[in-house]
């Protein structure tokens, strides 16, 4: 049975380890590049929101791509945030050490990015994330998400029990995030899209257990009630 730790925690611990483990170990540099693709700006002074940025390894190429971007990142882990800071110390860059379940986000964004963040979080959780980042984009904005996913029902409804069994078997409160992956199938994210406000839904790219997909808010959309 793995020890579940709470989420900054985790990451905090395995800051200077990250970046390796996820260009060397995981080999990501396709899907990296793919993100940075992805992302398009029309407006003159483009703004990003990255939840859950980490150590900033999805904004390497987007830098290269818009020197000029405006970031903001929002991540539970400061040693992490300290990484993503020391790497880009010439780029306009606003960092928040926090939960983006808890921060408020602002309405001005062009892009809201994550990338191998929220498969920690279970439906309910993702549908109240998915409206905040609808408000929180411009009309015509574009959401990103890159992230673990699964390919059935009953694989995602097993790890949800799993976390539950683990967190009751610790006695570990449920007011607290802990590490421990929940991916969902990429059709149920692309429902909770749907049922946050967002349009014209793609799933750009997928590989055996990851899934890119975006999602657009268009000039007259509302959220739905």
């Amino acid at each position: 049975m793995p020890i579940l730790e709470k989420m900054g925690e985790f990451f905090n611990l395995r800051a200077e380890i990250y970046d390796n483990h996820m260009l060397v170990d995981l080999e990501l540099d396709e899907f990296y590049e793919e993100i940075a693709r992805l992302v398009e700006f029309d407006a003159l002074n483009p703004k990003l929101l990255d939840l859950g940025c980490g150590t900033g390894i999805e904004l390497e190429k987007l830098f290269v791509k818009y020197p000029g971007i405006r970031v903001t990142g929002i991540d539970l882990a400061a040693e992490m945030l300290k990484k993503l800071e020391n790497k880009y110390k010439d780029k306009n860059i606003d960092l928040i050490c926090g939960s983006y379940f808890d921060v408020k986000f602002g309405s001005d964004f062009d892009v809201v990015l994550s990338t191998y963040s929220l498969h920690h979080f279970s439906e309910p959780e993702k549908l109240a994330l998915y409206k905040k980042v609808f408000e929180s984009m411009k009309p015509c904005g574009l959401y990103i998400e890159g992230d673990y996913t699964v390919k059935t029902d009953e694989e995602q409804t097993l790890y949800i029990n799993e976390l539950a069994r683990y967190k009751k078997e610790q006695n570990l409160p449920d007011d607290n995030f802990y590490h421990y992956d929940t991916p969902m199938t990429a059709a149920n994210q692309i429902k909770l899209l749907k049922l946050a406000g967002f349009a014209d839904i793609k799933i750009i790219k997928q590989w055996e257990s990851t899934t890119i997909i975006t999602a657009k808010k268009s000039k007259r959309q509302e959220v739905k009630t």
